[in-house]
This record gives C-alpha cells, structure tokens and sequence, in this order.
C-alpha cells in the first residue's frame, strides 16, 4: 500500500514485470480482489461488457466523499444513463465553438500576467487558465468575477488541500463508509485541532457557495443563457423531471473539480514534454503560425492543427492523468478470459498499456508521430475511459487543450528552468509534475 501511495508507476512496472499482463493486488483494509488488465483484450471486453454486469461507479466510491451521491461519477445503471443524457447537451461539439473565446480569453489573461526572464509555476498557471474556463462555462462569468469570487477561492483552497499529502492519504486510506464520520470528526467540538479540520472547512464552504448560486438562478431563471448551469436548471428527462438541487450540487462540483484540475495537469504535462524535445517544440510551433498567422486562435484553426493534436495526444499516452480504471464486478464474468467472481474489481491500467512494447514502439520516448493520420484503437490507447463510461468531457477538455496551447505557443517563448528536474507525484487520485513544474518565459508577444 504505501508503494502504491508513493510511487504508484514503478510499482505498477514491478507487478508487470513480475507476474505479466494480469495480476492481482490485495491491499489492507480493502476485502476483494483487485485484478490489474494490462491486456488490449480485457480491456476491449470492460468497454463492451454489460454495464449492469461491470459497474464503473461503484468502482468510484472513493470520490464520493468529494463530488456527493449523485454525481455521475458514482452512479451506474439506469441512473447512471439518465444523469448523462442531462449532461450531453452542453457538451455537444457545436458548443466547443461558443466556448473558444473563453478559453483564448482566460489563456490570454494569465500570459499577460507571467514575468518575463524569471522562473514561475506553469502548473499554478494553467490551473487558473483552466479554473477560469471552466467556471465561465458552468456559472456564465469568470473566476474574476466579485460574484464568483468567494467560490473560487474556497475552491483553490479545497483543491490544494485535497490535494497535499494530507488530503491525498484521506481520500486513498479512508473506506468510502467511513467518509462522512471522518468528517463530522472535524465538525465536531474539539475538531479544529485535527489536521484535516482545515479540508473539512474549505469543502464545506464551497459547497454552500455552489448551493447558493444554483438556488439564486433557480430565482432568476435562465433567461436564455447559454451556460451548462442554466441548460441543466432547463434539461427534462424522458418523464419531464428535472434534476434536484442535489444532483445539481453534485454535477456541478463534478464539473468544476475534473474539468479543472486534470486538464490543467495535462498542460503543464504537454509543455514539460516539449521543451524536453525542442525539435518537436519548434515543429509544432510551426504549424500554429502557418495555420493561426498573427491574429487569435479561432475555431475554425484547431481541426488544421495536426501535429499540435498529436503532441497532446502523446502527452496523454506517455503520462496519464490517472494510471487506471475501474469496473466493479456484479456477477460473474469472463474478462480477457478470465473468470472474475462477483465482487472481484477489474482495472485496466492506462499507464501499463500504454507502454507495452509490442503495441508503442520504444514506449517511453515522446513521439507525437504515432498520431500523425492514424486513429488509435480505444483497447489501447484510452487516456479518458472507454465503453459507455468514457469521459463525458473528453471533446471538451481537448478542445480547451488545443486552444490553451496554440495561443501560448503563438504568443510567448519559454525554456525550461535551470537546475529543475522535474518528475512524477501524486496530486490526489492524478499524477501530476513535481514543484509546480517551473520554466521560463523569455520574450511575450
């Protein structure tokens, strides 16, 4: 368990290497067996498997404490598929066009803010990038904005909390049952002496603040609006109901925390990378000013920007944002032909197959070329899921990749900072750069 903690790749590089493709971890504290696929196969029939056989919620429970009950994220079954044909709409690839001026905006924003010549955080940065983004795309206005102000900083408080080594061993060691006695502990007379007292006030804030706002634009209606908050206050299932203000609550904290913090992670992840190979660096750089000139990213330039979407996509592939995902077996199932008993979990692990030699040549070097006109097989190469369960955001969060990046690779110059060496930690349930990934901006434009 505590290599788990640690260092989760090596110990994933060490379990293969010892038992192979398929392997199971049982860890304390948890009672069934977890079975490790790093097998194209078991993972072609966790994305084809019947879902009321292989439930990905309840492979999330450990996130329950965080996004609530109703969220998307937990749920499986019918439920799981009516709360995602609420979610579609605002995330169909017609909206990614109207959310592109935010995302320029936001990325434009905090350039202007970095110091020229001396080192800063680039993880901090794109957090806000993304921070900034998401919240204009939920609520309708900035992370800037006074009304929204309170929520973002209770946010980046809870974010970085939830985050440390603190929050990250009680999100991972405490069963998911336990969660809420493990918080009513910090609520309680003598908790704000307990160590994660402080993580229990910053997610109680932003909750309040998240609730506070959906019962004001219940008030005011959505007049129109076009943000995912007043498109879901006006979404209506098969039997016309709405959704409640908890589910509410918990889709939109599910919004906020993983269209926040994952796709910033990845950023920092794609420029690490190309700074570490400059001749990709320049040959993408290239290609966004032939193709966006000297005038703004529009929309319209993202599809030409070829060689950009390889470099995030291998980005995606050589560090993945989280190294596995989950389906709790119900009954018994044949996976990769083997037979799980009820209970057991099956994980296919993105990271492993990601960089098994037979299917990613050299899998450790950076080489946006293996997606140069070609489409990858969704058993082998699956950053954001697979099946009924991928990642509703993934156009979303692709999208806001493209965009983040073009405009800081047409606008600014940057080196790596000296002296730095940058590696893997956890961040909670991702894999994050260490130090905040510091560089060097050297000349703006």
């Amino acid at each position: 368990m505590v290599r788990w903690l640690r260092t989760p790749l090596p110990f994933l590089d060490d379990m293969t290497a010892r038992y192979g493709n398929v392997f199971t971890l049982r860890l304390p504290r948890i009672a069934t067996p977890i079975v490790v696929f790093a097998d194209p196969v078991a993972v072609r029939d966790l994305w084809t498997g019947d879902p009321h056989t292989l439930h990905a919620g309840e492979a999330n429970l450990i996130l329950r404490s965080v996004v609530g009950k109703h969220s998307l994220l937990v749920l499986d079954g019918d439920r799981h598929l009516r709360e995602r044909r609420l979610m579609l709409p605002p995330f169909h690839g017609d909206r990614m066009r109207a959310y592109g001026e935010a995302m320029r905006e936001a990325t434009s924003r905090e350039i202007d803010r970095w110091p020229i010549g001396r080192q800063f955080s680039f993880h901090a940065s794109t957090q806000t990038i993304t921070l900034d983004v998401i919240m204009r795309t939920v609520f309708g206005v900035g992370a800037d904005d006074p009304q929204l102000a309170p929520l973002r900083d209770a946010l980046v408080r809870w974010t970085n909390l939830g985050t440390s080594p603190l929050g990250t061993a009680l999100l991972l060691l405490t069963p998911p049952d336990r969660a809420d006695a493990v918080r009513e502990l910090a609520t309680g007379r003598f908790g704000r002496f307990l160590p994660w007292a402080p993580l229990v006030r910053a997610q109680t804030e932003t909750d309040r603040l998240v609730r506070e706002l959906i019962a004001a634009r219940r008030r005011e209606g959505s007049g129109g609006r076009e943000d995912i908050l007043s498109m879901l206050l006006d979404a209506r299932d098969e039997a016309g109901a709405a959704m409640t203000d908890d589910q509410l609550r918990d889709e939109m904290l599910t919004l906020l925390l993983a269209g926040h913090e994952t796709t910033a992670t990845t950023l920092a992840w794609a420029i690490h990378h190309l700074l570490e190979h400059r001749e990709w660096l320049d040959r993408v750089r290239a290609e966004v000013r032939e193709v966006v000139g000297t005038g703004p990213v529009q929309p319209e330039h993202i599809e030409r920007l070829v060689l950009l979407d390889a470099a995030i996509k291998e980005t995606l592939r050589l560090t993945p944002i989280i190294p596995m995902v989950g389906r709790v077996i119900k009954r018994p199932a044949t996976v990769g032909g083997i037979e799980l008993p009820a209970g057991a979990v099956a994980l296919a692990s993105i990271y492993l197959v990601h960089h098994r030699a037979d299917l990613w040549p050299e899998p450790r070097r950076f080489d946006p070329a293996r997606f140069v006109g070609k489409k990858a097989d969704p058993a082998t190469y699956f950053p954001f899921g697979g099946g009924v369960r991928r990642c509703l955001g993934m156009a979303f969060a692709s999208y806001e990749m493209k965009i983040v990046l073009a405009t800081i690779l047409a606008r600014v110059e940057l080196t790596s900072a000296g002296g730095q060496r940058v590696r893997l930690v956890r961040r909670g349930i991702t894999l994050a750069p260490s130090g905040g990934m510091p560089i060097v901006a050297t000349a703006r434009r």
